[in-house]
């Protein structure tokens, strides 16, 4: 529960009025003064005789509750303090009809009979929708937004054999079950439903349930129910019967109420489906009109199904063999299709090293190595030499086949030109192995933007696809 504070517009239109007069110019005939509005205070000059004249000026409404002081009918002197203390809003309630009231009163009691109604010690209060026990009504707090007011009213409560005949200020059905210190089992009927509002002299039945014990598939289910016969039982404990599977008493015979067990046999076979997931391949689709190295989704793939047939034995309610007799695609796999560019274009950039034409830019992880810095012994007879048998200099490269083929002419920014000679274990993807001499030797550890010279080669000749 909490108050209501003062909207600020109605200071903001105090504080324009007295910005309007400061631009206007004051007269010898305006007074200031001050109000102390709830935890807002301003200051302003009005011409007005009387306090109230000057509140209304300064655009401060004002509710008929509300208090003044000085009141509105005092003079305004020059220098004047003005206190205004507020009526908070507060709705009543009873019955469904609602009653909107202003009130200074903090007392639960003293702003019920000041809206004109009463209470009694049996009725009940909602205060924000929290039930005030009665010690509380005459305690001083903040002031609710709703209270609600339940009278006390006669009802009649039937439980089997046994009548109850009480004075309730519960609101539902089920609030005055609990308040008359009865105790229901989920499975109890209750006329009407737990949910119903309470009406004077309402009668409420109460169907009580019968305690059940279901021994099924190894275990003991203790229920209760207010059926009528063993496969309704079954039913509400989500219980199924397959094939010749039997149950004592049989399904159309009242539940026992002498307190023996619902028995369910079990079949010994039980056919049951079993499903997996078939992944989808992907593929690759040329695109003309798509520019090299740019990919678009032509078809989404889908994940596909697999089913099984499997063939379950139960001995005693226990599995012991499982077999699958025969499996099927359910659900046939889409593959994802990719498209990629297939068009190429060439172009032209002028480097340090002159003018280049060049026909693909991919942008690529750059080392550098030399033949000493290789890891091959001197004495090995491969030692310096390159996958296309030449020896290792500055101006060679190793590159991964899948990429593009020995022989590709090749422009590095910061490196220059370049051949792929050579190949790498460590050397996969978009990386490209920079070669030096011994003596020549510049470390690199960077990305770097790898130009494809001109010629195009022929098409069976390039990687369209890169991994």
């Amino acid at each position: 529960m909490f108050g209501y504070p003062v909207p600020r517009s109605l200071i903001v239109v105090a504080a324009i009025a007295l910005a309007a007069l400061a631009l206007g110019g004051l007269s010898l005939r305006q007074k200031s003064a001050t109000v102390s509005d709830g935890d807002q205070t301003v200051t302003f000059s009005a011409e007005s005789a009387t306090v109230g004249g000057a509140l209304a000026s300064a655009g401060i409404a004002l509710f008929p509750e509300d208090i003044v002081q000085p009141s509105a009918e005092s003079p305004l002197d020059s220098g004047t303090a003005i206190v205004i203390t507020r009526a908070l809003p507060v709705q009543i309630i009873e019955g469904g009809v609602a009653l909107s009231i202003r009130t200074h009163q903090r007392k639960i009691s003293a702003i019920i009979l000041e809206s004109g109604k009463t209470v009694s010690p049996e009725d009940a209060v909602y205060a924000d929708g929290v039930r005030l026990p009665i010690d509380q009504w005459d305690a001083v707090g903040a002031i609710p937004h709703v209270i609600l007011i339940q009278r006390a009213t006669p009802i009649t409560i039937i439980d089997g054999s046994t009548t109850h005949t009480i004075i309730t200020a519960a609101r539902t059905v089920g609030e005055a079950i609990a308040e008359a210190g009865i105790t229901l089992f989920a499975a109890d009927g209750v006329t009407p439903p737990l949910g119903a509002p309470i009406t004077s002299g309402l009668t409420i039945s109460i169907e009580r349930s019968l305690p059940i014990t279901i021994e099924v598939d190894g275990r003991s289910l203790q229920t209760r129910t207010h059926r009528t016969t063993v496969a309704e039982v079954l039913a509400d404990t989500g219980v199924t019967l397959v094939g010749a599977d039997t149950t004592t008493p049989a399904l159309d015979a009242p539940p026992p109420a002498d307190g023996s067990p619902i028995r369910v046999a079990r079949v010994v076979e039980q056919i049951v489906i079993e499903t997996k997931p078939l992944p989808y391949e992907t593929q690759h689709q040329a695109v003309a009109d798509l520019e090299i190295d740019n990919v678009q989704i032509i078809q989404a793939g889908a994940y596909g199904t697999t089913a099984s047939r499997v063939r379950v034995r139960y001995e005693n309610g226990i599995e012991i063999s499982r077999a699958a007799e025969d499996t099927w695609v359910s659900i046939a796999a889409q593959p994802r299709i990719l498209g990629y560019g297939a068009k190429i274009v060439v172009r032209t950039l002028d480097t340090p090293d002159g003018p280049i034409e060049y026909w693909r830019a991919i942008r690529m992880y750059a080392t550098s190595y030399s033949a000493a810095r290789a890891g091959t012994p001197r004495s090995a007879p491969w030692y310096g030499r390159t996958r296309s048998g030449k020896t290792l200099t500055i101006g060679m490269a190793a590159i991964d086949l899948r990429v593009m083929p020995l022989g590709t002419r090749l422009y590095v920014p910061g490196y220059g030109f370049a051949t792929a000679e050579d190949t790498g274990g460590g050397v996969k993807g978009k990386w490209i192995d920079l070669g030096y001499d011994d003596w020549n030797y510049v470390g690199w550890n960077q990305s770097v933007t790898v130009y494809f010279l001109t010629p195009v080669p022929p098409a069976d000749q390039i990687k369209w696809v890169i991994p």
